[in-house]
């Protein structure tokens, strides 16, 4: 967790029993960090376009939720200058290959199926939050974009 400089996570997925598991896990492996969710994309976006927001150090999006899907998202990070450094990752149940090639291409930092125990929650949080995803040598090819738990 060292890399985390803003001391803020986001998910963002409509589903409440999700949210529920994420947040549960977290504490799990006694990460002390603010998390902030969104129960939707549009209001991840109206949050992060807000001058006075604090901005995370990590994006969990999901892709389908209702109103603004995660591809949506993506793409209005990666096209603002204010937000297009944040580390954001696809954090989704599905495992469309079709999914994972239009979030490479959209500009997602990784790829993470939704797990469905505990112990894979833990791994697959443990790696990602000490990855130093500013770093441009730890930026993922094609080949490694989908992270396993």
């Amino acid at each position: 967790m060292k890399y985390l400089k803003n001391n803020l996570l986001v998910l963002t997925d409509d589903d409440p029993d999700d949210c529920e598991f994420f947040l549960d896990t977290i504490e799990t492996i006694n990460v002390e960090i603010p998390i902030r969710i969104f129960h939707g994309g549009d209001q991840l976006m109206e949050y992060l376009t807000n001058k006075n927001s604090k901005l995370p150090d990590i994006i969990f999006l999901d892709l389908n939720m209702p109103v603004k899907n995660g591809f949506e998202c993506l793409k209005e990070i990666r096209s603002n200058e204010r937000l297009k450094n944040i580390c954001t990752i696809i954090f989704s149940t599905s495992y469309n290959s079709s999914d994972i090639a239009l979030s490479y291409k959209l500009g997602a930092n990784a790829y993470i199926q939704k797990p469905f125990n505990r112990e894979e929650m833990q791994n697959i949080l443990k790696n990602t939050l000490n990855t130093d995803w500013s770093d441009p040598c730890s930026a993922l090819e094609k080949h490694n974009f989908v992270l396993h738990a």
